[in-house]
């Protein structure tokens, strides 16, 4: 039997230009975002003085090269406006985490814990929330500067302390195909940043992510990255609409055996997409935006191609006989 030993994931891209994510409607109001006063309103419109923030999601490395897929689902992001809020002309970017997750480093953990008291404390302000519509991103693809914009929002002017990303779902896919279990307990992830919307303003926030796995474990858990987020950080812009369109095959991937490809478009699952197998059936997905194929017993590698509408994405996937591998081990 032949072994997978290599894994390439290539988005070829081809479709429309546009943004991730919608807004929703609401008026602002004083509250604490646990207890659900909020400030949802209209994005592109903020009754007074108001600035707009490019809010963009990235992620940095630390675990992430062990995901061939990370998506996350975010519904909703919210702004803590302090009391004194005034316009201004500056930003600062600089904070301090305040999601408390369980990690393998104890130092984290206190900060995070801290942060909480610190919020429980947080009854003065005004809370503005903006709808996203269940955006997904995939933090594979946000390393370094790579930066998804997930909306451009209307905001009140003044002076902002925090902001809290609620997330609906997480799902990892490993390199080797398998999926694990990756930990938000909360459902949120709040990050202390203080920074400015002024009058007319145009700002660009960057919520950055990172994953971590704990211990030995063998699950992961997500949490901010204070150093790497904040407002008016570098941002190398990846979310374009051709980048919507996203392949992967579920579970391990060998010759002879059955392999289940998926496919979404915008995170969403893509049905009736064309899937290509060179070399062997072809067909289109079902409802799930799934397509389930026999590998050839004799295949060495596996090359798929999938169209939806004007989109394209490519899969490859090399085998090693189980013999050649032993030969270069000296076994």
């Amino acid at each position: 039997m032949r072994r997978a030993v290599g894994v390439a994931l290539l988005a070829l891209l081809v479709a429309s230009a546009g943004c991730l994510g919608a807004t929703g409607p609401g008026t602002a109001t004083a509250g604490d975002a646990s207890d659900g006063g909020d400030a949802s309103g209209d994005a592109t419109a903020v009754d007074g003085p108001a600035g707009t923030v490019d809010f963009y999601v990235s992620d940095r490395p630390n675990d992430m090269d062990d995901f061939e897929h990370l998506n996350v689902t975010i519904t909703s992001v919210r702004f803590h406006r302090t009391d004194d809020a005034a316009n201004a002309t500056t930003a600062a970017g600089n904070g301090t985490v305040e999601n408390a997750t369980v990690t393998a480093e104890s130092t984290d953990t206190t900060a995070a814990d801290d942060a909480d008291e610190a919020d429980d404390e947080r009854g003065d302000g005004q809370w503005v929330e903006r709808e996203v519509n269940a955006t997904t991103v995939d933090l594979t693809r946000l390393r370094g500067d790579n930066a998804t914009l997930v909306e451009r929002f209307a905001l009140p002017a003044g002076e902002y302390d925090q902001v809290v990303l609620d997330v609906s779902e997480v799902n990892g896919t490993l390199e080797g195909g398998e999926s694990t279990e990756v930990k938000l307990p909360s459902e949120r992830l709040k990050l202390d940043s203080e920074f400015t919307v002024a009058d007319g303003s145009e700002t660009s926030f960057v919520y950055d992510i990172s994953v971590h796995e704990a211990g030995n474990s063998g699950k992961y858990i997500l949490r901010p990255v204070i150093e790497e987020s904040g407002a008016d950080q570098p941002v190398r812009r990846v979310d374009d609409r051709e980048d919507s369109l996203d392949a992967s095959l579920l579970g391990a991937v060998e010759p002879g055996e059955n392999v289940t490809v998926r496919v979404t478009d915008d995170g969403e699952p893509a049905a009736d997409a064309t899937v290509s197998v060179e070399g062997g059936p072809g067909g289109t997905t079902d409802a799930d935006g799934e397509y389930v194929f026999t590998v050839p017993a004799d295949a060495e590698e596996l090359e798929i191609e999938v169209e939806a509408g004007d989109a394209e994405a490519e899969l490859e996937r090399e085998f090693e006989d189980d013999d050649e591998e032993s030969a270069a081990s000296g076994g």
